[in-house]
């Protein structure tokens, strides 16, 4: 891992401080992420509701409200229709709320990941019709194919699709009213989440149905927990979405919130992106990877205590399972790469994987490893791959170059999925393999970015809490890394599975101060090392015990 830490002109950082009244430190953190004039520091320090678009910018929005009025004028029966993820489970719950308050019909259905995949099947069909269903809205997914949307039609309903993905350009052919900003000409923000998306419709509707908007932002938090686990950019509206979203849970409407982050023994009073991200979502991502996601949006609607604590019991029953079969995987995985010769990606299949846990599997492969992976799981005569990229190397655009040979694709240009027969696996696999020895010949070294040397001994709380000014952090807003020199660990303990983190404390001169490193077990090699002095690069965070907080340091890396 490679550390480039930006530098600055002395005078040039004098100067910018004084313009924007800040210490020279943060002054360094807003300049090291674009934020180089007073006006962009005020926006950026001051985020509100007027950093929202209009949603009417989208080319649809219109017909979109249109035709929900329509619905509700005809009391039709709606059904919202979302991913089996965090992102899409929230957008899903979120409009449910929402559409559910101006008195509308609404029923919901989260496919099956396991036994339904993706798409429009039998068992949506069935369910639509049972229900009389005249209007189906999609969060967080799209239609890409004639046959399902041609099957939706002949069966009298109308389609509106709200996604963020790349897509095809079927939804257009069929004429099918889509909110997406990934295609949209009009509208700026091209990086919403799903549940994002959502939001905006549901902004769009209360704006013509002349309702106070105070309510959409009340249950932000919902949005927030779908925009944080899809890793978009904190920038823009999308830092209005989780900043109001973070502060509601401290008040949350959400009872099935209270509950969890009193079971993880979260502070609500200083909850971050973190939190959701690591501890929050892969919870609720767990229901959808082991058994059925539609119990995560029961959670989020769900008022009455009992069934509220039967569905957490679920939940934390299928987290278990999911850190089982995705260790099982991890190590098969693991030992297998270890007999490669330092491999510039990774294309593996099995029929023994859980195709639920493969994505996870993918990603922790890929970040650790820096390098392009793709798992299939293959059953009943179709491989579900999961596939993670770095960098420079666009996977969806080579998904879409042999798509003709794909049952259904879609993501990100880093993250990505697709479904194959399985007479067409080998034939895409050599394809893919190919491509990634042509765009990876080149050894790509992983870049640690740091934002400035601060010696661990004149932390405190205030200038934590002036860091912590620019949070929320996550994509193109990330946590400031610092370096220190001369820091040794003391008290080190391993923990978690294969003794993949540690935790203790790092001392410097007379300042003793809480460490904890994810993933960099491996780097304390021998007992005798831990009374070494490193390099150390951390981010400073804030902890608590019961009401009382405390600084702790998050190592990223050390040497």
């Amino acid at each position: 891992m490679k550390w480039e830490l930006k530098k600055y002109d002395i005078k040039y950082l004098a100067k910018k401080s004084s313009e924007f009244s800040k210490s020279k430190l943060i002054t360094r953190l807003l300049l090291n992420r674009g934020i180089d004039t007073r006006k962009k520091v005020e926006k950026f320090l001051n985020t509100s509701e007027n950093d929202l678009l209009d949603p009417f910018l989208f080319e649809n929005m219109e017909k979109v409200v249109e035709r929900i009025k329509v619905a509700k004028l005809k009391k039709e029966k709606i059904v919202i229709y979302g991913d089996y993820d965090v992102d899409g489970i929230s957008g899903v719950a979120y409009l449910v709320i929402m559409l559910r308050k101006l008195g509308l019909n609404i029923d919901y259905y989260i496919p099956n990941r396991v036994h339904e995949g993706f798409g429009i099947n039998r068992s949506t069909l069935n369910f639509l019709k049972r229900r009389d269903t005249k209007l189906f809205i999609t969060v967080d997914i799209s239609i890409n194919s004639r046959e399902e949307i041609m099957l939706l039609k002949k069966n009298g309903i109308d389609i509106i699709v709200t996604d963020h993905h790349r897509q095809t350009t079927i939804c257009d052919e069929m004429e099918i009213l889509t909110i997406n900003p990934k295609i949209s000409k009009s509208y700026p923000n091209k990086y919403l989440s799903g549940a994002g998306v959502a939001f905006k419709v549901a902004c769009a509707i209360y704006e013509r149905s002349g309702m106070s908007k105070k309510i959409l932002y009340d249950y932000l938090d919902i949005v927030m927990i779908g925009t944080v686990a899809d890793v978009v950019p904190m920038v823009n509206e999308n830092r209005f979405i989780i900043k109001k979203g973070l502060n509601n849970i401290k008040k949350t409407k959400i009872k099935g919130l209270k509950y969890i982050i009193n079971y993880l023994k979260i502070n609500p009073k200083n909850i971050t992106t973190s939190d959701i991200g690591f501890l929050i979502a892969p919870i609720f991502n767990a229901l959808g990877r082991i058994d059925n996601s539609k119990i995560v949006v029961n959670f989020f609607i769900q008022e009455d205590d009992f069934k509220l604590i039967s569905i957490i019991e679920e939940m934390k029953k299928a987290n278990k399972i999911r850190r089982y079969l995705e260790n099982e995987i991890y190590n098969e995985i693991e030992e297998k790469i270890q007999r490669l010769n330092r491999p510039k990606y990774i294309f593996m299949k099995s029929r023994s994987w859980h195709s639920g846990v493969v994505g996870v599997v993918c990603s922790r492969i890929s970040i650790k490893y820096n390098i392009p992976v793709i798992l299939v799981s293959i059953k009943n005569g179709y491989g579900k791959a999961s596939c993670r990229s770095i960098e420079g190397i666009n996977i969806f655009d080579m998904l879409k170059e042999i798509s003709t040979k794909l049952e259904r694709f879609g993501g990100h240009d880093l993250a990505a999925g697709f479904l194959v027969s399985e007479k067409y696996l080998f034939e895409v696999e050599r394809y893919l393999r190919q491509r990634l020895v042509r765009k990876n010949r080149e050894d790509v070294e992983k870049i640690l970015n740091v934002d400035s040397w601060l010696n661990i001994k004149s932390i405190n709380k205030k200038k934590l809490c002036d860091i912590n000014r620019l949070a929320p952090f996550g994509l193109d807003n990330p946590e400031p890394n610092f370096i220190d020199t001369e820091v040794e660990f003391i008290g080190i303990s391993k923990f978690g599975i294969n003794n993949r983190h540690f935790k203790g404390f790092a001392k410097k001169n007379d300042r003793v101060i809480s460490v904890i490193g994810y993933n960099l077990g491996h780097k304390l090699k021998a007992k005798s090392e831990n009374e070494r002095k490193y390099r150390v690069i951390y981010t400073p965070i804030f902890k608590s015990v019961h009401s009382d907080l405390y600084i702790e340091l998050r190592i990223k890396d050390f040497i």
